[in-house]
């Protein structure tokens, strides 16, 4: 076969392939929510799914662990969502890898006063803005009404509750304390942080060992469990084996029908007179910045973040709406979960969203099982943690 013949094939071998794969019209969305979060999500999209059939909006579920990773390797190669919801913590990275596409040319004044500033903010990096906030998350305490008459405002009226739940083989309360999200409360309370203002990695202070051992202490006298997560967390609260949690918004969807509780902002950390004071994120829709159509992904941006599209997924999913307006609706307004989570959030620390925030939260998790178990003192861990991070970097 002459060359000029074979490229005419391999010419319609190769539209064989292409054109049976042409891409379809729409946006596709990829998300990790499930339970209420997906059905809010999957009647937003319905709305608009129904005014534009020719544009239509695909929901891509995925499962939570490993999304982050997936979008970081499928974008940069083509193969990944028009858009995606993400946390704002990795906003940073994201954008300095050329994964996300900046969308301050689409946001006039007009839509951006339609959030919170600190909300818009926490999408904003380098002079762009990356995303439009969905939700803001932080954790509050949860306390089951049957074993506490009213909610604990210290941690000395949690400590006390420790003796009666031992005779019922618990604990006074739970939380994710080998996890430096679950362990930041204390952390800002005693005065510590993972970075200064500047940017600068402060992990190892006074301040941050000192909550280390308060966090050891409560292991060791028997107030909390060791090594708790969400799942134990649930079957203990479910159990009546512990009287109050700390976790977030997700912890609600785990409580079992049967069950009398509240939530309530965290305590005042006794020891030094201070708020416990969680991390908060804010979660948002992000561009790719291999959108097929970013004017189309945009507009979709834009309607799943409405006021109207928030009153929805705070009335459907109790989901803490940046939208200042969607808090104007009775029902919304009304919710008392919903309130104090909003209460909680400002007076919260938002996630660091530089890069380096990301080499932190795995060996931060392993000096604070080192130290609660008993294994190693705060004060060497958390130096030899700041070392080592420093040579990460």
């Amino acid at each position: 076969m002459t060359r000029p013949g074979l490229l005419a094939l391999l010419a319609v071998v190769a539209c064989t392939g292409a054109c049976t794969d042409a891409p379809k019209p729409g946006i596709t969305l990829w998300h990790s929510y499930s339970g209420a979060e997906r059905t809010a999500l999957e009647t937003t999209a319905a709305h608009w799914n129904t005014d534009h059939p020719d544009a239509p909006l695909m929901l891509v579920a995925m499962p939570h662990d490993g999304f982050a990773d997936k979008v970081t390797s499928a974008i940069p190669g083509g193969n990944g969502p028009d858009l995606f919801i993400y946390a704002h913590d990795r906003v940073g990275a994201w954008a300095e890898a050329g994964v996300l596409e900046p969308i301050e040319f689409y946001v006039d004044d007009a839509r951006a006063d339609r959030f919170s500033s600190d909300a818009i903010d926490r999408l904003a990096y380098h002079g762009s803005l990356w995303g439009l906030p969905l939700t803001q998350k932080a954790l509050v305490l949860y306390y089951r009404t049957d074993l506490v008459a009213t909610a604990p405002a210290t941690t000395d009226d949690l400590v006390k509750l420790a003796p009666k739940m031992k005779e019922r083989d618990g604990f006074a309360f739970a939380y994710s304390n080998v996890d430096l999200y679950g362990h930041a409360p204390w952390l800002h309370a005693f005065g510590g942080t993972v970075m200064d203002d500047t940017g600068t990695l402060a992990i190892a202070s006074p301040e941050a060992a000192n909550a280390m051992a308060f966090a050891r202490d409560l292991v060791a006298t028997g107030v909390v469990p060791a090594n708790a997560d969400n799942p134990l967390e649930a079957s203990l609260f479910n159990a009546g084996r512990v009287a109050a949690v700390m976790s977030g918004p997700w912890f609600a969807t785990d409580i079992r029908k049967d069950v009398p509780w509240a939530v309530a902002t965290l305590p005042i950390v006794s020891p030094t007179g201070r708020p416990a004071a969680p991390y908060f994120s804010t979660e948002g829709v992000l561009m790719s910045a291999r959108a097929r159509d970013k004017d189309a992904a945009f507009a979709v941006m834009d309607t799943l973040t409405s006021d109207a599209a928030a009153v929805t997924r705070a009335q459907i999913a109790r989901q803490v709406v940046p939208n200042v307006h969607a808090w104007d609706d009775a029902k919304v307004a009304a919710d008392p979960f919903l309130r104090v989570f909003r209460t909680q959030i400002a007076h919260s620390v938002p996630m660091p969203k530089t890069p380096v925030m990301r080499m932190v939260w795995t060996p931060y998790a392993d000096a604070l099982g080192e130290v609660i178990s008993g294994r190693a003192e705060p004060g060497a861990k958390l130096n030899n943690l700041q070392d080592a991070i420093q040579k990460l970097k």
